[in-house]
């Protein structure tokens, strides 16, 4: 019987065939590895957040003031929050009626015009006599330079 040798081609082709089926076990063994890996620290994640919240839970039983005053924190954090929101709409809102309102204020005959003296505000009353008739002045008597003006006698 002739014994047929493999030519050189032949064990080329077939080193090449299981170095193609190996680099593809590969692979697919790093996929495998990479899913289950995501899905361990998923877990993980999952319980490590349960074991922190039992783990809270008992410490609030034992230590009960340390969890108001977590509680107490978390609301004052939560008010700043709100509080800083409040805050920049009131800004914005100010900024949007200065922006709406400043379109020829001047010529619709608002009470304060920028070129007038006294500070810009126009008088509201028609009176420039002084103090308003219902107005009283108390006197106090004393020179000022003894005790309290208020407990000295008239006379």
């Amino acid at each position: 019987m002739p014994f047929r040798r493999k030519s050189k081609a032949d064990k080329a082709e077939q080193v090449t065939d299981r170095t193609d089926d190996l680099v593809a076990a590969l692979d697919a063994a790093k996929e495998a590895l990479a899913r289950a890996s995501a899905a361990a620290s998923r877990k993980g994640a999952e319980l490590g957040a349960e074991l922190g919240k039992q783990a809270s839970g008992a410490a609030d039983k034992l230590m009960p003031e340390r969890a108001r005053q977590r509680r107490r924190e978390a609301a004052r954090k939560r008010n700043r929050r709100i509080l800083a929101g409040a805050g920049v709409l009131t800004l914005l809102g100010v900024a949007a009626s200065r922006l709406a309102g400043s379109k020829g204020e001047a010529e619709q005959g608002q009470p304060w015009q920028a070129g007038e003296p006294g500070g810009g505000w126009a008088a509201e009353s028609g009176s420039d006599a002084g103090p308003a008739p219902s107005a009283e002045v108390t006197q106090l008597h004393g020179n000022g330079a003894g005790g309290d003006a208020a407990r000295t006698p008239p006379g």
